[in-house]
């Protein structure tokens, strides 16, 4: 069943290629060893343990300890809702950054009207720029 679903739809979501097609490789394949995902995922088994992690981290996969570790997808239902919020609240703290920045960016930014700013900058340059093709 997962065979099927291109991995370019999960990279739209945010994983890497490898993160997208491993995590196709778990699904119907419970408790599955490093080395199972990566020959089914067609992921460089010296990349496998990053990328398994990685996706342990995003909340897609459990790995059970054990020698050798064990690995399982979790459904999707769970695991692409979860991912979402996750990046929701990511982006909702990269946007408060932002906005921290433009608030005190901004103050600066009118009080150095000293003739140095962008705009004069660009109007100087588009100034000379005439000046040189006029005289050519």
């Amino acid at each position: 069943m997962a065979a099927r679903i291109s991995p370019d739809r999960l990279i739209i979501l945010g994983l890497s290629k490898y993160e997208a097609c491993a995590y196709l490789a778990l699904l119907g394949h419970d408790d599955s060893t490093a080395v199972e995902v990566a020959d089914r995922a067609g992921v460089p088994r010296q990349r496998i343990y990053d990328v398994l992690t990685s996706l342990r981290d995003k909340g897609l996969i459990d790995i059970r300890d054990g020698r050798p570790a064990r690995h399982s997808a979790r459904p999707p239902s769970v695991a692409l809702p979860l991912m979402y919020e996750a990046r929701l609240r990511a982006q909702a703290l990269d946007n408060e950054r932002i906005a921290g920045i433009i608030r005190q960016l901004v103050p600066d930014l009118e009080l150095s009207g000293n003739g140095n700013s962008a705009t004069d900058s660009l109007i100087r340059a588009s100034r000379s720029g005439e000046d040189r093709i006029g005289g050519l």
